[in-house]
């Protein structure tokens, strides 16, 4: 999960983070809140573990998204590689140098990964594993399946990155027509609370 984030984070710096909430959070309740340390401890370790994982999540989430916008034009760019009469291997390393990041660092993660003694599946089945997001799973299992059955590669490739667009629009399309539900559900949800505050501002 940190590897997913795109930055240098260690486990060691993360758990560092996690004690230094957990401490700073339970002394701030105890001492500022007035709060005994029976409460003050749990809250400590709720709001140390869970904040760092949340903001965790959040940067992960904003990085997967940028990724598969992004990733369409990263097979394009492969199938005119590809057309041109560049291997592969080839076409990958000139996405990681021409596409901006998070894609280009993906694709030269796979390209150093080749070059220094990984097999080529071994090198994808690495970036599918770090990436975990299914448009990357399944561009992995077209070369996989290419490989070993043969093909036009580059045509394979084009219905992919068709297909990757489609479910693309059909999601921002499913997120535009829940938007209205969703702002409903919201504003039902708050009312017992606002009220519950208004009245005992009144």
């Amino acid at each position: 999960r940190l590897m997913r984030t795109g930055r240098s984070f260690t486990v060691a710096q993360y758990v560092l983070v996690m004690l230094f909430l957990i401490a700073l959070m339970t002394l701030a309740c105890h001492f500022l809140l007035g709060w005994s340390l029976l409460v003050s401890v749990p809250i400590g370790i709720c709001i140390g573990v869970g904040l760092p994982h949340l903001i965790l999540n959040s940067m992960i989430a904003r990085r997967m998204k940028a990724f598969t916008a992004l990733f369409p034009e990263a097979i394009d760019l492969m199938v005119r590689g590809l057309k041109s009469g560049l291997p592969i291997t080839e076409s990958i390393a000139t996405v990681g140098q021409e596409l901006v990041d998070p894609v280009g660092v993906e694709f030269r993660r796979i390209d150093q990964g080749v070059k220094f003694g990984q097999s080529f599946e071994e090198a994808l089945w690495a970036a599918a594993k770090r990436l975990s997001t299914a448009e990357f799973k399944f561009f992995v299992i077209s070369l996989s399946v290419q490989r070993e059955t043969g093909g036009n590669l580059a045509e394979t490739l084009e219905n992919l990155s068709d297909i990757l667009r489609r479910r693309r629009q059909m999601r921002l399309k499913v997120k535009a027509m829940s938007s209205e539900a969703k702002a409903s559900a919201y504003i039902i949800g708050s009312l017992p609370f606002v009220m519950f505050a208004i009245l005992m501002l009144v």
